[in-house]
């Protein structure tokens, strides 16, 4: 999520990001922060993941390049877990991985052209032994994907597509297909189709999103997203949703 205090623009301007899994080409301009604070939760075939508070803090580098680090508090229950059990037998709870991230758009047609970017994301372990409890991944981890945009009128087209290359899992995929609209100066509307898959993409977990963007303030937007799981595999996803709020902070332009 994003807080700016300053600079903001007057109209909606639909794209990627959070509240969604996909990301865009996009960046927050120079000298402007996106601050997203946000609970998160997904469940899957085998357990439930919370992460909350879930922080997520970019940094506008220059007109092309953004700086990013994430991370959350994590809870976590196995799935075999009796229903409504919040002991420490069955829900623990640790700081997640940090997440560090440079996404530079290195092709910039303008508003009504297309962007492209590149975001390598580097997920290193906290010294919190998060991994060694089973809350977090074991890391390191780097995810490298590509992403790319078209804007036609009020809707935004994008595709994002990369690796993930794993400490301790074979190496995964992964795409996202998501449609940005602007319904009016405040309100976004979102959906997408998001996934992974390690050998061949008809065994990709994948999940349909839907979500919303609403400005509150010229310097908070409300951010929600929700969406279940399209596959049922051993280990694949069945929900996911994202409520939060983005802090626009910053003097240079948007």
């Amino acid at each position: 999520m994003a807080l700016m205090l300053m600079g903001i623009a007057t109209s909606a301007q639909p794209q990627g990001g959070p509240p969604m899994l996909t990301d865009d080409p996009d960046t927050p301009g120079p000298g402007n922060w996106e601050i997203n604070t946000a609970f998160m939760a997904e469940r899957s075939t085998n357990e439930h993941v919370r992460s909350f508070p879930h922080i997520d803090v970019n940094y506008g580098l220059g007109d092309r390049i953004q700086l990013k680090y994430e991370t959350g508090f994590l809870f976590v229950r196995a799935d075999d877990a009796p229903a409504g059990s919040n002991d420490d037998r069955h829900w623990r709870g640790d700081l997640d991985n940090s997440l560090f991230g440079v996404k530079w758009r290195y092709f910039d047609g303008g508003d009504e052209g297309i962007k492209a970017s590149v975001y390598p994301q580097l997920e290193v372990e906290n010294p919190t032994h998060s991994v060694q409890r089973g809350i977090a991944a074991p890391a390191p981890s780097l995810l490298v994907p590509l992403e790319i945009s078209k804007r036609f009128g009020s809707i935004q087209l994008v595709a994002e597509f990369g690796r993930v290359l794993l400490r301790d899992e074979p190496d995964r995929w992964l795409f996202g297909l998501l449609a940005a609209s602007a319904v009016n100066e405040d309100t976004e509307l979102l959906a997408e189709l998001h996934g992974s898959f390690a050998s061949g993409l008809s065994k990709a977990d994948t999940v349909l999103n839907i979500g919303l963007r609403q400005r509150l303030t010229h310097k908070l937007r409300l951010l929600a997203a929700a969406g279940p799981g399209i596959n049922h595999g051993s280990d694949s996803t069945r929900f996911v949703a994202y409520l939060g709020i983005q802090l626009l902070l910053g003097s240079g332009k948007r």
